[in-house]
């Protein structure tokens, strides 16, 4: 019973943060190539497809708290740009949506990257269709990189 109960919780923690959950299955499981990549890759779409359904929620509900309890004050200077809030703009504009999709499971989580881009680009299909794809190549470059050193012990 806590065989799945671990299994399960480390699947909800790779849907939000792939590069912890990954490495983390791997260790408590030691599976397989192949059993690693599916896991991450389904792990990750769930993650995504989570996230893309209830964007439109979560959005409508950040601007109803936000304007309800702290509604915008006239002539005072916000600051806009922070160190990371700047890296941001620096990807969508050199990069667009193939940027964010790179590093939504990597740098940013999984929740942050699929709600920037969905913020951004009202394509949904567009937006899966990458996020998809880019979950599914850092999980199989995640499990190439774990099971390197023991191809390397086999040889």
């Amino acid at each position: 019973m806590t065989t799945v109960i671990q299994f399960v919780l480390l699947f909800l923690l790779c849907t939000v943060k792939f590069v912890v959950g990954l490495p983390a299955a791997y260790a408590a499981f030691n599976l397989g190539f192949l059993e690693l990549t599916l896991f991450g890759s389904l792990a990750g779409l769930t993650g995504v497809s989570a996230f893309m359904f209830f964007s439109d929620y979560l959005f409508r509900f950040w601007d109803a708290f936000r304007i309800r309890f702290f509604p915008p004050k006239k002539n005072v200077k916000r600051k806009i740009f922070s160190k990371s809030s700047r890296f941001y703009v620096k990807v969508i504009r050199k990069y667009g949506l193939a940027g964010i999709a790179f590093i939504t499971p990597t740098i940013i989580s999984i929740p942050v990257g699929t709600l920037l881009a969905r913020r951004l680009y009202p394509n949904r299909k567009k937006v899966f269709l990458y996020l998809l794809v880019s979950v599914v190549l850092w999980s199989l470059t995640f499990s190439a990189i774990l099971h390197f050193p023991a191809l390397l012990r086999n040889n």
